[in-house]
């Protein structure tokens, strides 16, 4: 049992690792922060107009921002010090969250200025995002990349788990004592602030040893040059383009949740955050699995497998909460949803991060990124449809999108069913310029 259990929790010892230790905590306080910011923001939203649009405007809010500036950004952490980014970024993050607390808590926030917060923190988060996901790469050895991405996942699992659960639980604790429970969305905002803020800490205590940047001449001839190397390396586009799918149609059902709880489960907010956590347990398993089983990260059936997984049980969770309106039953589904979804997440971006050399890094990890801003964005696509439908209709037609672009990405692209192979050759190639000082 013992040796079991040593298994799967190997992928912890990267952590010893000071520097990636020290980011690792910050990335949990920040992650954490964003989680209460998407859960407290969808349901003061939908509290305050009672619609399923309503919600995906804010979504969209986000999103574009996220996916007009990825390219730049993912540039820029290519061509600057990544830290720097970082710093700016959450600092500006954790400003926003501030201003947006202070207007919950003081009776007066209007939807408005909801929508405008959304729209900046899409901004700093896309320049965020690719200088977070590309920073931690030379902290670790190679034969630990795995591990790595396993601890960063099990971190947005985890906060998974628990935000949803505490922002559930401050709206209504802090509510019930002020007789408000938009007050209690206030106290929210301003613990999403903490965990920006927090980062900012982490981030000023962490040594990025040096690491080979872009250089073009230009920020333009990088996203260029970004370009033409996915061009060259088509196994990127299909991973990207699986990515993608995943963001925009297999999150998107997140910033509907509000409209489960409320109109087909009535489990109000606590209930509400329970449910998200749900996907939050069954991502923690899907990741402490895949991190066990390293041996099978770069095998094409695991990708697409669970990203057929995750599609389909959407699909079922929107019909039978529409018909049976069994929160159990919700649950359960949450929990297969969550673990699909994360064995997908760590099964591609260990793929990606073995085959992308480092002068590349932070354009093809800004360009992954989108998949995060195509989810509020694809909310709003769902929000469209739930207006003119219904909710269970948006979420199902979302899955059932998603497993089929799943499938058609394996049945016409070779290089995702030669996945294998190609990683391969990418860590025998890297072996041999690491032995030549390459």
């Amino acid at each position: 049992m013992f040796q079991t259990l040593s298994r799967r929790t190997a992928f912890l010892s990267v952590l010893a690792v000071r520097d990636f230790r020290i980011f690792s905590a910050g990335l949990l306080t920040t992650v954490l922060g964003r989680q209460i910011l998407v859960v407290t923001q969808a349901w003061l939203v939908y509290d305050m107009t009672g619609s399923p649009l309503a919600l995906g405007v804010v979504g969209g809010a986000h999103a574009v921002p996220g996916i007009l500036v990825a390219l730049f950004s993912g540039a820029l952490a290519d061509r600057f010090d990544p830290r720097r980014i970082i710093l700016a970024a959450e600092a500006a993050s954790a400003l926003l969250l501030l201003v947006l607390a202070t207007l919950v808590a003081t009776g007066l926030v209007q939807v408005w200025h909801i929508i405008v917060v959304a729209f900046l923190t899409g901004i700093t988060q896309a320049f965020d995002s690719p200088a977070r996901r590309s920073i931690w790469a030379p902290m670790v050895p190679r034969e630990k990349f795995l591990f790595a991405i396993s601890v960063n996942s099990s971190i947005w699992n985890v906060t998974h788990i628990a935000a949803p659960a505490l922002a559930g639980a401050i709206i209504a604790s802090v509510g019930s004592l002020a007789n408000d429970d938009r007050v209690g969305a206030g106290a929210g905002f301003y613990v999403a602030f903490a965990g920006f803020l927090t980062m900012v800490i982490a981030m000023r205590m962490v040594r990025v040893a040096p690491a080979q940047r872009s250089r073009g001449a230009t920020v333009f001839h990088d996203i260029v040059d970004g370009f033409v190397f996915m061009r060259r390396n088509r196994v990127h586009l299909y991973l990207l383009a699986l990515s993608l799918s995943a963001g925009y149609f297999g999150l998107s059902y997140i910033y509907l949740m509000p409209v489960f709880a409320e109109d087909y489960l009535r489990v109000g907010p606590g209930g509400y955050g329970a449910l998200l956590s749900m996907a939050g347990i069954g991502g923690l398993v899907g990741m402490m699995g895949v991190a066990s089983f390293g041996q099978y990260q770069d095998r094409p059936w695991l990708i697409i497998g669970s990203l057929t997984l995750a599609g389909s049980t959407m699909v079922l969770f929107a019909v039978t909460t529409a018909m049976v309106q069994s929160y159990v039953l919700a649950m359960a589904f949450m929990v297969v949803i969550g673990g699909s979804f994360a064995v997908f997440q760590v099964a591609t971006s260990t793929a990606m991060n073995l085959l992308v050399p480092d002068e590349y890094r932070g354009r093809i990890m800004g360009f992954r990124g989108i998949m995060f801003s195509l989810a509020p964005l694809g909310s709003l696509q769902a929000g469209v449809i739930a207006s003119v439908s219904s909710t269970p209709l948006a979420v199902g037609f979302a899955g059932a999108m998603l497993a089929v672009i799943g499938l058609l990405v394996y049945v016409v692209s070779p290089d995702i069913r030669g996945l294998r192979r190609i990683v391969t050759e990418a860590n025998a190639t890297y072996a041999q310029r690491t032995v030549s000082g390459g």
